[in-house]
């Protein structure tokens, strides 16, 4: 009795060549789209927490408190029969 050999085919090799490239690109794929989802779940969560301190800043300075501040400190306004007083830094005061 004789034994026989195996071998396998040339397009039974190129089957499973081809196969197992397709099967590491859609791994490879995957494994990319993933971290780039969990890179913009992580963007989202830092949008909405900054999206609520701007929603709570603006519901602060939307009041006559704040415009006034806003007003007088940022745009130098003053009320009618105010003076503003400047105070320079940093200079020398000879007697």
């Amino acid at each position: 009795m004789t034994k026989k050999k195996h071998f396998i085919s040339p397009q039974k090799l190129l089957i499973i060549f081809f196969g197992t490239i397709a099967i590491v690109y859609a791994f490879l794929l995957y494994y990319k789209q993933k971290t780039k989802l969990l890179a913009d779940e992580e963007e989202i969560k830092k949008l909405k927490q900054e999206n609520a301190m701007l929603e709570k800043t603006l519901k602060q300075v939307d009041t006559p408190f704040m415009t006034e501040k806003i007003a007088r400190e940022q745009l130098g306004m003053m009320k009618p029969g105010e003076y503003k007083i400047i105070i320079k830094e940093n200079q020398n005061v000879s007697h």
